[in-house]
């Protein structure tokens, strides 16, 4: 009987050890989105912006490419360009009006044009 217990502990041993590798904390990674990201938080706005763009070229229809379109507005924006934002934005609202990212976009717009009048 008792090496029979032995044996049950061992194999409860084994299993949850080649198990738990599995039950890990799930790390997620968009490549190129991330290391924009990063550079955004940075102020490193001009390398942000190659990064943004290069993520959107990879994954053109990923649910991620319109926040890199905003970010690379907002990059413009934090650069002085601002026709270069406001074009960015105004694409946004064209093409993706029932996104939350269409409504941010019209408040950086406002804000925009208060700021130039």
């Amino acid at each position: 009987m008792r090496i029979s217990n032995l044996l049950i502990y061992f194999v409860f041993l084994i299993l949850f050890a080649s198990l738990s590798g599995c039950h890990s904390t799930p790390s997620f990674r968009f490549g190129t989105y991330s290391e924009a990201e990063k550079l955004y938080k940075k102020r490193e706005y001009r390398k942000a912006i190659e990064k943004y763009e290069e993520y959107a070229r990879e994954n053109p229809e990923g649910n991620m490419a319109v926040i890199a379109s905003y970010y690379m507005a907002k990059s413009y924006e934090s650069l002085g360009e601002t026709q270069k934002a406001r074009e960015l934005y105004e694409k946004i609202i064209r093409d993706h009006p029932s996104l939350i990212w269409a409504d941010y976009s019209k408040n950086q717009l406002k804000e925009l044009e208060s700021v130039s009048s």
